[in-house]
């Protein structure tokens, strides 16, 4: 499962090197439909990308559905390509590493274009059916390239970085606590949280450079680590939260982490009053905010995957789910 990676800022410009090493001729690109020009990444592969066949597939939502993959599968097979390159969010690299699992397989080079999934770093892919979250895993998923340039995620609108870093946060603190966790990953995790801690605010606030380094640079890192470690409690129980209220995803993580740091007690490099003061400063939550209810804490609590909770160092009753749903309204 080993993956050559180029980070730093201006690094996408290095996918002419990798189209030249595999002497690629057709491309599958899947990208955001406004995330693709608006983080600039179109400008900088327009000329690169201008003598080869290229067929271009942005038909993708907020979620991975099965039947983007189903579409663009179909897409994938006509083009029959040499090479795949994936340019957006979580959900556009997901979508990328499933059609191409499921496709013919071949290189795929996955870019990122905000500071927080980490998709690019792991082996699995997101795809929801029929409203349940399910996970397309193996080594055949991990993209064989990663692009990490900085310069890409400082046009992300602000609700979507705070979404994006608060993921990358999440990830680094579940890799530290999960069951199965290792010293690498734990290495990873705590490398992410020392890069995206310290930089979160200045990041989402003025699009600093630096602060935008060290969150893509963290961000890859919390990736890498939740490759090994897989997700716990706060991953699991926020899929329906996204799915059912559209709570972005890493706010619906990290509304959790609180509760969950302090059931779960683990001795962690950050505090949950340190996630509380973050989560105020950004000004996201309660779930309340969002047109949850206490009358849905049973349904949200019953379509928890347990295989999820299994890695949580504390095991949750569907009791102490709906609390906990409750606590955070």
């Amino acid at each position: 499962m080993a993956q050559t990676e180029y980070i730093g800022a201006g690094a996408l410009a290095r996918l002419s090197e990798i189209i030249a090493e595999h002497n690629a001729q057709k491309i599958f690109l899947v990208v955001g439909k406004s995330s693709y020009q608006a983080s600039g990444a179109e400008a900088v592969l327009a000329p690169i990308l201008a003598s080869l066949a290229v067929t271009r597939f942005d038909e993708l939502g907020a979620l991975t559905l099965e039947e983007h993959v189903t579409e663009g599968l179909s897409v994938y097979k006509k083009c029959a390509p040499d090479l795949v390159v994936a340019v957006g969010g979580g959900h556009v690299l997901d979508a990328a590493k499933a059609i191409n699992a499921m496709g013919n397989r071949v290189p795929l080079v996955a870019v990122p274009t905000t500071g927080g999934s980490g998709a690019e770093a792991t082996p699995f892919a997101v795809i929801y059916k029929a409203g349940v979250k399910t996970s397309l895993d193996g080594p055949e998923v991990l993209p064989t390239y990663a692009i990490i340039d900085p310069l890409l995620i400082a046009s992300t609108p602000r609700t979507a970085a705070i979404a994006s870093g608060l993921d990358a946060l999440c990830q680094a603190l579940e890799s530290l606590w999960a069951k199965g966790a290792t010293n690498e990953s734990r290495g990873y995790a705590t490398e992410a949280l020392e890069l995206v801690v310290p930089t979160l605010k200045t990041a989402v606030d003025t699009r600093d450079p630096a602060a935008l380094d060290s969150l893509a640079r963290g961000a890859h890192c919390a990736g890498k680590a939740i490759a090994i470690s897989k997700t716990t409690a706060a991953h699991a129980l926020s899929y329906g939260l996204t799915y059912r209220f559209g709570i972005p995803h890493g706010i619906a993580a990290a509304l959790l982490m609180p509760p969950l740091m302090r059931i779960n007690k683990v001795m962690l490099p950050v505090s949950a009053e340190d996630i509380e003061s973050l989560l105020r400063h950004c000004d996201v939550g309660p779930l309340s905010r969002f047109g949850v209810k206490r009358s849905d804490a049973a349904s949200l609590s019953d379509g928890v995957d347990p295989e999820r909770l299994g890695n949580n160092p504390r095991a949750l009753s569907k009791e102490d789910i709906q609390q906990l749903y409750m606590n955070i309204l």
